[in-house]
């Protein structure tokens, strides 16, 4: 049922709880019996969504190489839980009343970009605020158009590692 909410409130959060319980082939009444109001599901579903990315920036410390490895692991995994990726972020303003939300650390992404400007990775020239909105736009992109499900989400993350690092690498020239 909580796929299914993700499913569906990523792509219109006013969706009644009768569009849910279509979407995960269970009555009302069984939804209900789980979530009794709709804040239940929509807590339940922030606190995975949280989680997912949580466990997504954990892997990414301790899997990664160098800052723009770190970069490049995490905009790849982001695709591939794009709905959690919309749901949290389309509008985080929807939830700055929820005793749940945990606004996203943008000091350590952007201490990450500041490092791979540093390793000469990405452009010293850029401030790492731009980075940081370029960053953020192409997985917003990707994370919408991975939802479309008709390209394939390796295609959609290459694209979009492709355009970042494209658009905010050194040149060559400078």
């Amino acid at each position: 049922m909580m796929h299914a909410a993700l499913r569906v409130w990523a792509r219109d959060f006013s969706a009644a709880l009768g569009d849910i319980a279509e979407r995960a082939e269970v009555s009302r009444s069984t939804l209900h019996r789980y979530f009794p109001e709709r804040q239940d599901l929509v807590d339940a579903v922030l606190l995975d969504s949280l989680q997912t990315i949580d466990t997504i920036a954990r892997a990414a410390n301790d899997g990664t190489r160098s800052p723009l490895d770190h970069l490049i692991y995490l905009l790849r995994s982001f695709v591939e839980v794009a709905d959690s990726v919309v749901f949290l972020f389309t509008d985080p303003g929807r939830f700055a009343n929820n005793p749940h939300w945990a606004d996203t650390n943008d000091a350590s992404l952007r201490a990450l970009i500041a490092a791979a400007q540093a390793d000469g990775s990405l452009d010293p020239d850029l401030p790492t605020e731009w980075i940081d909105g370029i960053f953020n736009a192409h997985l917003y992109v990707a994370a919408t158009t991975a939802q479309q499900a008709d390209v394939p989400k390796h295609v959609i993350a290459d694209n979009a590692i492709r355009t970042f690092l494209g658009g905010v690498a050194p040149r060559p020239d400078a």
